[in-house]
């Protein structure tokens, strides 16, 4: 009896991107910031000029999505065959893991 064998692969790769865009918006922030004190106590003469401060932050907002999650287990794969020699017929079973993953979409938060 003569048996065709196939090897399949299965690869998953995900592809993400982070989208910018520029909005204008009024939001009430906290700002915690040493100002510039005056120091007396330094000699010298005095230099008066104006200093500028410049203020940026990032916000991460909490967003609910669909995200792809896979999950892999290790299961063994066994083949046997028998193996004639004179008038006997041994079975001959060979045995090696092979990785199983599956990929379901789940609600997550990002």
């Amino acid at each position: 009896e003569s048996q065709q064998e196939e090897e399949c692969e299965e690869n998953f790769r995900k592809s993400c991107f982070i989208e910018y865009e520029k909005i204008a918006f009024n939001e009430t922030v906290a700002v915690c910031r040493t100002p510039l004190v005056k120091d007396c106590d330094v000699q010298g003469p005095e230099i008066c000029r104006t200093e500028y401060e410049s203020e940026c932050w990032t916000k991460q907002e909490v967003h609910d999505v669909e995200d792809d999650v896979v999950s892999c287990t290790t299961e063994v794969e066994e083949k046997c065959e028998d193996e004639t020699s004179g008038y006997t017929t041994n079975t001959k079973c060979s045995k090696w893991p092979k990785e199983v993953c599956t990929v379901e979409k789940k609600a997550v938060k990002k």
